[in-house]
């Protein structure tokens, strides 16, 4: 009987006990998933970049188009796309019969105005030394008239009105020699002229001749396919564009957008990717900063310079750039989505605190802590805003590179991670 009662006695007090570790594991179970599940990771020392971003083209620095200077027919393409091409090199014609009738007329009338003010071939100028010589002889017959008169006044046979009027006749047919010769000098300096302006015409219809052969203005390539032989072009239409496509020469134009254009600087520092080139981030500096602003874009046209050259650089490829603003190669740093509602939460001994520090270089993916912080202190980067202070929370660890490519923009590629690391 005693027996039996020590045996029922142990089974109680082993029921007990067993209830007694289930119900504290149980109490410890619901203790441990009541309390809220938040995400850390670790203030790290790291670089951090604060830049803005914006999408761009390699592009030739200035691209020449190649216009038609004059209406006509296209007659002759010298060159085809892709073609390398020298500074003066023709590149096409177009053939305006009118410039080569133009041309023609004005060579035929300056032999013409050259031989009307020749001495020895002007039909003008022979009459005037023409006329000079009839009177000269006049001359000679009214001098020999008054030698006549003379004579007869000597022997009292004359009078002096006859010697007066035959000296009057001279003097008159001399001036009429003088004034002969002024109007021949007159004449002689208005051909000249009209040889001048003659030689003026021609200049001007043979450079039009000439402008009807379009010569390449630098040395360079044929970026498109010229307009077809046969075509008939107005003055000003395109017919090709040329530009020096040597990497060396190459810029990355990017578009800003006017909310950001206040924020470029030139020789600012530019980082870039081109998708061209996964995985490699190139260096460059901002050159120049377009005035004028795209109507329907609202954008800037920034021109940035790489650094390095690259051989296999190309127009027309694109990619994306962060326009540095400010960076420090290593800082305490923590990503940035930890920053919420302007203070930062950390857990210590399992609680939730707000911790006191000062914000320093901010980008899209870290954030740099100037004080209040220690390397290694967990920070939570999940929400946190609902939660309280001193509020026992549960804690799940993130790698602090992989918690900082949570904030990657969409637009960036990969190789934007080397900032980052």
């Amino acid at each position: 009987m005693r027996q039996r009662r020590a045996q029922s006695t142990v089974r109680w007090v082993v029921f007990i006990a067993i209830a007694i570790v289930v119900m504290s594991a149980l109490a410890f179970g619901v203790y441990q998933y009541a309390r809220p599940l938040v995400t850390v990771t670790e203030a790290v020392q790291g670089p951090v970049v604060q830049a803005f971003y914006s999408t761009g083209t390699i592009q030739p620095e200035r691209e020449y188009p190649i216009k038609s200077n004059t209406a006509g027919t296209l007659t002759q393409v010298c060159v085809d796309k892709g073609d390398h091409v020298t500074k003066g090199q023709p590149l096409a014609i177009v053939t305006d019969p009118a410039l080569l009738f133009t041309a023609d007329k004005a060579k035929a009338e300056l032999e013409e105005k050259i031989q009307r003010a020749d001495e020895k071939t002007s039909p003008v100028l022979h009459e005037f030394d023409a006329r000079v010589r009839g009177t000269q002889e006049l001359v000679e017959i009214a001098q020999r008239e008054v030698k006549r008169v003379g004579d007869l006044m000597a022997n009292n046979a004359g009078s002096q009105n006859d010697l007066d009027r035959a000296m009057d006749r001279v003097k008159q047919l001399l001036t009429d020699i003088e004034s002969i010769k002024a109007l021949r000098e007159t004449k002689k300096l208005e051909l000249l002229k009209d040889v001048e302006v003659a030689q003026a015409a021609l200049k001007i219809a043979n450079w039009n001749i000439e402008e009807q052969t379009h010569k390449s203005p630098i040395d360079g390539v044929v970026l498109d396919r010229p307009t077809p032989i046969g075509t008939r072009v107005a003055i000003n239409d395109p017919i090709m564009r040329v530009a020096d496509v040597v990497p060396a020469n190459l810029v990355m134009r990017a578009d800003v957008d006017e909310e950001d254009v206040a924020k470029v600087n030139v020789q600012q520092v530019v980082r870039m990717t081109l998708y061209a080139f996964p995985g490699q981030v190139f260096s460059g500096k901002v050159t120049k900063i377009y005035d004028q602003a795209d109507a329907s874009r609202r954008t800037f046209e920034i021109d940035v310079r790489l650094d390095e050259n690259n051989d296999r650089l190309q127009p027309g490829m694109t990619g994306e750039l962060a326009f540095v603003m400010a960076s420090k190669a290593s800082a305490l740093v923590v990503p940035s989505q930890a920053f919420q509602g302007g203070n930062i939460y950390v857990v210590r001994d399992g609680r939730l605190e707000k911790a006191d520090v000062q914000i320093g270089v901010r980008s899209i993916e870290r954030i740099e802590i100037v004080s209040g912080l220690s390397s290694g202190e967990r920070v939570v980067i999940s929400p946190a805003l609902a939660l309280s202070a001193g509020q026992v929370v549960r804690t799940r660890y993130m790698d602090p590179v992989a918690a900082a490519g949570l904030n990657k923009p969409p637009p960036i590629t990969e190789a934007f991670k080397a900032f980052g690391k």
